[in-house]
């Protein structure tokens, strides 16, 4: 299922919620234009899945995998000129183990693991 920002609602716990039970599906975000702004996934109101946020040129802004709330595998930020900004890793209980940044000319400019 996928609904509007504005057809959902989150608790006291922060768990998104759609005629008043916790949401399982997607939630579009969208900016003043009407523009999609970001596709997150929940289950059970907690965000779970896939979540994506763009610009609003359409160019990607964020994107990676959610577990129960918590970051895991691969995620990636990118600058507004659509070069990519941050390359993260995070293992399956949330930890990041690793960071990779880049300035907006493509130039690495961090590059860091963490011991979990």
């Amino acid at each position: 299922m996928r609904i509007d920002d504005e057809d959902s609602y989150r608790d006291d716990d922060m768990r998104v919620h759609h005629e008043d039970e916790p949401f399982t599906g997607e939630v579009v975000h969208r900016d003043a234009d009407g523009r999609v702004s970001a596709l997150i996934s929940y289950v059970e109101g907690v965000p779970s899945g896939p979540q994506t946020e763009w610009y609003s040129d359409g160019s990607k802004r964020n994107e990676g995998q959610t577990r129960w709330g918590l970051a895991v595998g691969d995620w990636r930020r990118w600058h507004p000129n659509g070069r990519l900004a941050e390359h993260s890793v995070f293992s399956p209980q949330g930890r990041r183990t690793r960071r990779r940044r880049w300035d907006q000319d493509g130039n690495l400019t961090e590059d860091r693991s963490f011991t979990t």
